[in-house]
């Protein structure tokens, strides 16, 4: 039996890996997990058996993925197809026969979030980043798929991939609109409307949650600066 079967050196070349093994390692599904922690190395990538499925990886979709993984997280190394497929074999026991990925649920869910940031027009997307984003969503809607979706398992690893080596420059972006949704949706529910009625963008959402900051800074330290101008005295209690 062969350990680390190498791929074909065709157009289309294979990268096999096993979908179902006893022995499971575990996968940490913490989000800040990276592409790189999720380990790539074929040589430590496992063995081999009869249930296994075949991915053909051309180099054509394989560069597509590696340009598109350099202009959303500039500087990334390109990825090889047997770096594709070790990931793949790992993953896929991992998680187990029958079973789907928490790693790529999770980063399925961001992608969700960013696509939903550049369709909401109440929110101007961040210059230095609105391009990252259009483009890991370009890879998303476009043809190419290293890992369909169907396959069992670890179908949209590549996509996740893509998540993963994005979000150190995302993040932060991501974070805020998760904060003007809340802040929005609670203005609705303050209103009583939709939160579609909600006229709020996020200039203003900026200027209103600084404001609201200040406030608790004041209250933390005491509330001195409600007494500030000798009006401290107009509020009795009898």
């Amino acid at each position: 039996m062969t350990l680390f079967p190498e791929l074909e050196e065709d157009a289309a070349r294979a990268a096999r890996f096993q979908l179902g093994a006893s022995d499971m390692p575990t996968v940490n599904d913490e989000f800040n997990r990276t592409c790189v922690r999720l380990d790539l190395d074929p040589e430590r990538s496992g063995i081999f058996t009869h249930d296994e499925v075949t991915l053909q990886i051309s180099e054509d979709d394989l560069r597509v993925f590696n340009d598109c993984a350099a202009r959303i997280a500039p500087g990334t190394p390109a990825l090889g197809a047997e770096q594709i497929a070790a990931a793949a074999r790992r993953l896929a026991r991992a998680v187990g026969q029958g079973n789907e990925s928490r790693f790529i649920q999770i980063r399925m869910r961001r992608a969700g979030e960013i696509r939903a940031i550049l369709m909401d027009s109440a929110w101007a997307v961040d210059p230095a980043v609105v391009g990252r984003m259009q483009d890991l969503i370009g890879y998303f809607d476009g043809p190419v798929a290293l890992v369909p979706l169907e396959v069992p398992a670890v179908g949209g690893l590549d996509r996740a991939l893509l998540v993963d080596m994005a979000m150190e420059g995302l993040r932060a972006e991501l974070d805020e609109y998760a904060d003007f949704c809340r802040y929005r949706a609670a203005e609705a529910q303050r209103l009583g409307v939709s939160v579609a009625l909600v006229d709020i963008d996020r200039e203003r959402w900026s200027l209103e949650r600084s404001e609201e900051l200040r406030l608790e800074r004041l209250v933390r330290r005491g509330g001195s600066g409600y007494a500030k101008g000798g009006h401290a005295e107009v509020f009795h209690v009898s």
